[in-house]
């Protein structure tokens, strides 16, 4: 796509975050999806260059790949208007961006070796205890301080989240309402596409290419305008636990 379109989306991006809550309208959001859009061609396109060389990256790539499917459909979700759905959906998609990033980072090779060991019985059964979302961001934050903290302020969001996709309080309220704050809709697309930037930061760690890391620094660079309007993000190292 033409950078000189993406510059465009850009500039009318950033001009909307300037604004104040009760100024933003359905046009500026709208603006925003459209430049999601072109930001999710583009991580993609990285990911599919992102290939696994052992267990480690295998799984991070999966839960990438699975990251991935979770933002595509908010967005295509806010698109068409069931942004109730599209706003659970935050909660499966941060959770599977923390556990891409510890498993690609952190995790050890005993639990490694544990989930990809067959468990025989009826139904199904995890072949690892998953770790808690608090120990996986505490972890991070030891090892690449910045995505953990980053995470931590995301993980404040949760009992929000969880009342959405637990049907509780405020997907009660949402659904009772005749429009939800377009600003709050503005900051759950904001929240994906800096999820969707540390999950293709992280695939890239896990594929530990150093070819692919000036295409993350181009793809961080060309869609900024997508990402939060106050938060500055910052690579992750490209090394492993």
């Amino acid at each position: 796509m033409a950078s000189s379109r993406a510059t465009t989306r850009g500039a009318a991006i950033g001009a909307a975050m300037r604004m104040d809550k009760q100024t933003v309208d359905d046009d500026q959001l709208a603006t925003l999806l459209e430049a999601s859009e072109a930001f999710d061609e583009d991580v993609g396109k990285l990911l599919a260059k992102c290939e696994a060389k052992d267990k480690r990256s295998l799984i991070a790539s999966a839960l990438c790949t699975t990251a991935f499917e979770h933002g595509l459909s908010q967005r295509v979700l806010m698109e068409i208007g069931l942004t109730g759905t599209a706003l659970s959906l935050c909660r499966l998609h941060f959770e599977a961006v923390v556990r891409a990033t510890w498993t690609a980072e952190c995790a050890y090779d005993e639990w490694l070796n544990k989930f990809t060991t067959p468990v025989e019985g009826p139904g199904h059964v995890e072949p690892a205890n998953q770790v808690s979302i608090g120990s996986m961001i505490k972890h991070i934050t030891e090892k690449v301080k910045h995505v953990g903290m980053e995470y931590a302020l995301l993980n404040t969001t949760i009992p929000a989240m969880h009342s959405f996709v637990h049907s509780g309080a405020q997907a009660v309220v949402h659904a009772l309402m005749p429009s939800y704050p377009t600003y709050t809709l503005m900051g759950a697309i904001w929240n994906r596409n800096l999820l969707h930037l540390y999950t293709a930061n992280t695939a890239v760690v896990a594929a530990d290419n150093a070819l692919l890391s000036p295409r993350l620094q181009l793809l961080q660079e060309k869609h900024a305008g997508c990402m939060p309007p106050t938060r500055k993000v910052m690579p992750m190292e490209n090394n492993h636990a």
